[in-house]
């Protein structure tokens, strides 16, 4: 039985891999890439880096002016089945799939590996948060599906949790 579950999880992975790839290679990911670098960086601030390494970032800060740490200037990140939005200082700007010839997004449990990638391109500390909603098969039984994928920027009033509520691996 530990075989079959295993060979399943594996199956799942490829499939959901193959539903990122296209939107990672898009147009699209590109222009919200291309932003996300036009946004340019700022200083790391000590105070938003988590407690457990905030030392070393003070240390860091002393030694280099802030002048090698540096950070995403984005404050956050929306994902939902509709769009990506940016939000930098209050600004948010839009990255509708409708406007890259995609309808929308059929899987939206793709959302939180996307989320995963963008973040690997945010320098900085971010939480990433999801909502859920059930959808019933035919069978009866029911499946939580990702809603949307919220991804922000830690500061001092919000707690930082390294890792997100449930990984994925991308590639």
């Amino acid at each position: 039985m530990g075989i079959l579950s295993k060979l399943q999880a594996k199956t799942g992975e490829a499939r959901v891999k193959e539903k990122i790839r296209p939107l990672l290679e898009s147009r699209m990911m590109r222009d919200i890439l291309l932003e996300i670098g036009q946004r340019g960086n700022e200083p790391l601030d000590p105070q938003s880096v988590p407690l457990s390494m905030r030392e070393r970032a003070s240390q860091l800060a002393a030694e280099t002016g802030l002048s090698g740490l540096k950070q995403s200037a984005i404050d956050e990140v929306c994902l939902d089945a509709a769009g990506i939005t940016l939000v930098c200082n209050g600004e948010s700007t839009t990255f509708r799939y409708a406007d890259y010839n995609y309808e929308d997004i059929q899987d939206t449990d793709c959302l939180p590996a996307v989320a995963e990638y963008l973040v690997q391109h945010l320098r900085g500390y971010y939480n990433i948060a999801r909502t859920f909603f059930t959808v019933t098969k035919s069978n009866g039984h029911t499946e939580e599906k990702t809603r949307e994928v919220l991804v922000t920027r830690h500061h001092e009033d919000t707690p930082f949790t390294p890792s997100p509520v449930q990984k994925q691996r991308l590639f």
